[in-house]
């Protein structure tokens, strides 16, 4: 009998597998936003650092690692599990609607434009020129293709050859960040608790949904490697756990080096920050660098997210469309998407992201955590909560896009922050555990009324 060299006596992975597809998971999750936001973080809560990254390590890190614990417990894709709580209608609506702004409309986009803004920053460059901006992207989506000509060993090609190079790059300019501080922390420059700024600013890294979406990568890469199903639920959470603890220890290492730049770099931040930084530590060097480990964290995240949405649709589209196919679609809207620049992006749809992202913290907790999660009162209660912090989040949208714009008619947007918790963006969560509680009540209830009815007939 052949033994898979990937596998233990027991049918799991072996050590080494483990680290690298653990690698590969970590790589697709660093990415452009988790490789340079929390360096921002730092430096915007210097003394506090210690507390916002305590409130970031929830949303962006500890979360993370309860959706793969939800899509293995709940042992279905992320559209399926959640149609099961909300219905058919709404749940291809919302799957549909954040597989779209994770996908072609943002988040992918996003990628190339916080490369190319790294490549103009390090080798000074016009960023307003929007030819060598276009050609750029153009290239980046045309590399991404190559490593999703098979979808079941896109995460191989990453773990085998992005890996190691973003991770000794990274490496370096960590390692002297840590042994050589370029200044000592100031005070925090806003105003209200750092850990709600490192809670709320957590959303913006966007890893709840990318771990939604990235499971369909590993579990075919997992299936790729020999994992059969009875032990696919344990590895995907084996995985999932590697990939975190490894960006974990990247979240506190970049934010202790942004505290530690004090009012150097005052007027920086994100990429411009992070190019200041490895060109202070290692010269010129260290600005190419940057360039090259950000190039490469953002291919392996438009990697995994281009290979997670197109999976997605050919399954929610029935086989109508096949992955090469969606995996073209999305990669040209991309190009579109991605040629509008780094500020753009972030300036239109960011708050897209912040709507939706309280109905997937909802979704994730719920089957990481309560048990019986499949039995239909636990369902019926969660359909509640994910309503109301569904609606919560879109109103907390049009808040943001009305502040934007400098609207407030009928002081709207001041009645808006009168809600409890509305002005760290966090609305939504005590009406929704309040949802949760009337859901499982009034279910109760309906069932006692039905109960009654069935006697009296």
């Amino acid at each position: 009998m052949h033994m898979n060299k990937n596998l233990n006596k027991k049918g799991n992975l072996k050590g080494a597998a483990l680290f690298l597809c653990g690698g590969a998971l970590f790589s697709m999750h660093f990415g452009a936003s988790s490789m340079v936001w929390p360096m921002n973080w730092g430096k915007e809560s210097g003394n506090s650092v210690w507390m916002a990254f305590a409130g970031a390590f929830i949303t962006s890190l500890l979360l993370v690692v309860i959706a793969y614990i939800a899509l293995a417990k709940g042992e279905g894709s992320y559209h399926n599990i959640t149609c099961r709580i909300v219905g058919d209608k709404f749940g291809k609506f919302y799957t549909r609607l954040t597989i779209l702004v994770l996908g072609p409309f943002y988040a992918i986009p996003r990628m190339s434009a916080a490369a190319w803004d790294s490549v103009t920053q390090a080798f000074e460059l016009n960023p307003e020129s929007k030819i060598p901006l276009i050609v750029f992207t153009v290239i980046f989506y045309v590399i991404t293709y190559f490593f999703l000509m098979n979808p079941g060993k896109a995460m191989d090609r990453i773990s085998n050859l992005l890996f190691p190079i973003l991770l000794v790059i990274v490496v370096v300019i960590i390692g002297k960040g840590i042994i050589n501080p370029i200044s000592v922390p100031k005070n925090k420059v806003y105003a209200g608790s750092a850990f709600a700024y490192g809670f709320t600013n957590g959303y913006a890294t966007a890893e709840i949904l990318c771990a939604l979406i990235f499971g369909v990568v590993i579990f075919n890469t997992l299936e790729n490697k020999g994992i059969v199903s009875d032990n696919m639920c344990k590895n995907m959470i084996r995985v999932g756990i590697v990939g975190i603890l490894m960006l974990s220890c990247t979240h506190l290492a970049h934010m202790l080096i942004g505290a530690s730049t004090g009012s150097v770099f005052e007027n920086l931040n994100y990429t411009a920050l992070y190019t200041a930084v490895a060109g202070r530590l290692l010269g010129k060097t260290g600005g190419i660098l940057f360039s090259l480990a950000l190039f490469f964290a953002a291919l392996t995240t438009a990697i995994g997210m281009t290979s997670g949405c197109a999976e997605f649709f050919v399954d929610t589209t029935e086989g109508r469309f096949n992955y090469k196919q969606c995996s073209i679609v999305i990669l040209i809207l991309s190009i579109i998407f991605g040629s509008l620049g780094l500020t753009n992006i972030l300036s239109i749809l960011g708050p897209v992201l912040d709507g939706i992202y309280p109905a997937a913290i909802v979704l994730v907790v719920y089957y990481a955590i309560v048990p019986k999660a499949k039995e239909s009162r636990q369902l019926y209660a969660c359909r509640w909560a994910m309503f109301v912090s569904f609606g919560f989040g879109m109103l907390d949208m049009v808040w943001k896009y009305m502040v934007k714009a400098k609207l407030n008619p009928f002081g709207i947007c001041d009645l808006y922050l009168k809600l409890p918790m509305a002005d760290v963006s966090l609305a939504w969560l005590p009406w929704t555990v309040v949802a949760f509680i009337i859901g499982w009540v009034i279910y109760r209830n309906t069932k006692k009324i039905n109960k009654q009815e069935m006697i009296e007939v």
